[in-house]
């Protein structure tokens, strides 16, 4: 099985088993937004761990608990690394949110993202999430001025660039993100990975 199809480079392959448990996790965590840790190395997926979800709005929101992320800290000793970062949208697409990509640190790292819009049918989908540019305050704010910037939560903006055709979700989109009104702007790359599900 095959997620993200006609996405050629990069591609993460995951056991069939931890995909279900990674769908067992948003289903019990639903209406809330679940989250959790992979590890694996050289695009294999190895293990999972769910996390819990500190997040002050949950149910549009998630933050990963410290815990889990000293634990992920301890896999590179035993020859893994956190070759993902999963949580679950509940009521809408697959997509990095613009949340989603203000939040992405981990530029190494997949993020998977598993809707379950349809609840019977849930949908999973990988992407890099990585910081390409950071704008110094002075050039965000020129940029400000000429870029339709929404504000997407109190304090984060955001205006997405799609990519060739324009379809959200199905190419490599770039999205500009800034935290403070004053703040610097960063320059983040939305690039699908192929999900390949091992039966």
């Amino acid at each position: 099985m095959i997620y993200n199809a006609g996405v050629t480079s990069p591609r993460l392959l995951l056991p069939k088993s931890i995909y279900q448990a990674l769908v067992a996790h948003a289903r019990a965590q639903y209406p809330n937004e679940a989250c959790g840790l992979l590890r694996g190395r050289a695009g294999r997926v190895s293990g999972f761990l769910p996390a819990r979800n500190i997040a002050p709005t949950p149910r549009s929101d998630y933050e990963v608990d410290p815990e889990s992320l000293l634990q992920a800290l301890s896999w590179e000793d035993e020859g893994d690394e956190l070759i993902a970062i999963f949580h679950s949208h509940p009521t809408s697409p697959p997509y990095p949110s613009f949340v989603d990509a203000a939040k992405a640190f981990y530029p190494d790292s997949v993020y998977l993202i598993l809707s379950l819009q349809q609840p019977r049918h849930p949908e999973l989908k990988g992407f890099h999430l990585r910081a390409e540019a950071a704008f110094t305050r002075t050039q965000a704010r020129a940029m400000r001025q000429g870029i339709p910037f929404v504000q997407v939560r109190p304090g984060l903006w955001a205006y997405r660039i799609p990519s060739e055709g324009g379809d959200e979700g199905r190419g490599e989109d770039v999205c500009l993100v800034y935290d403070r009104e004053d703040g610097p702007m960063r320059l983040i790359h939305i690039q699908p990975v192929s999900i390949h599900i091992l039966l």
